[in-house]
């Protein structure tokens, strides 16, 4: 081989491996993605996860579900191995049994990366995605308004803090679904802004948050409702306090 062939032959290896560091430069050796990050599920039925490795190398994926007993909830495969760039899909079925209570269950799956065999990089990487499973049989819509207390901001603020709690089988939207007022001898003189979670899973509680930044100060009777769906009973509850 001549020299100046031999120069092309290494200038062509330099450039190539440059453009491949360039690659592996721009994509993480270690990434992954999933879609949806959330989903819901009606038993029985299926849906599906899609999985991508969005990293510079091949990666081994353990599929794991933390949450009580669920022989109700299959997923497959358990396993998955993935190249760069490459894809796969996770099924998960809920079968109705006589194992799985009516109502709304929460399940977090797990994804989590195992460090392969000769890779440069020991690294672990663990996503998660929450699963509603609902269960046929009797829906019980039930929730509980605990006593109130104010809590008193910087520059007049002030909170009315209430606890609730879903003592139900589903979960209850909260966001858009909870009003609350202020009034005096029989007059509304305000409405409260909420700060909340977006829904109450079955047996969960929170802090329901009211916000009032006006002058209104002494005694006064709060009302709080949350209107949990259509055909259903409002709940209601009533405080007196004082600003």
């Amino acid at each position: 081989m001549s020299r100046a062939l031999g120069l092309a032959v290494l200038a062509g290896y330099l450039l190539t491996a440059s453009a491949a560091e360039a690659v592996s430069a721009d994509r993480p050796r270690v990434a992954l993605s999933v879609s949806p990050a959330r989903l819901a599920l009606a038993a029985p039925g299926s849906r599906r996860i899609n999985v991508r490795n969005d990293g510079a190398e091949q990666v081994m994926v353990d599929v794991l579900r933390r949450t009580v007993a669920t022989r109700w909830l299959q997923i497959s495969p358990e396993r998955l191995l993935l190249g760069p760039g490459r894809s796969a899909v996770l099924t998960l079925r809920a079968k109705a049994g006589p194992d799985a209570e009516p109502g709304d269950h929460q399940v977090l799956v797990l994804l989590t990366t195992r460090p392969q065999h000769g890779s440069r990089v020991a690294l672990r990487l663990r996503l998660g995605v929450r699963v509603s499973v609902r269960m046929p049989g009797q829906i019980v819509r039930r929730l509980a308004l605990g006593g109130v207390r104010v809590h008193r901001a910087a520059r007049g603020l002030r909170f009315i803090l209430v606890p609730v709690v879903n003592r139900g089988n589903v979960t209850v939207p909260l966001r858009g679904h909870v009003t609350a007022s202020l009034f005096r001898r029989g007059g509304r003189v305000a409405r409260l802004r909420l700060t909340a979670r977006p829904a109450l899973a079955p047996g969960a509680r929170t802090l329901l948050a009211l916000r009032y930044a006006g002058r209104v100060r002494g005694p006064v009777v709060a009302v709080v409702r949350i209107r949990m769906s259509p055909g259903v009973r409002l709940v209601e509850r009533r405080y007196r306090l004082r600003l």
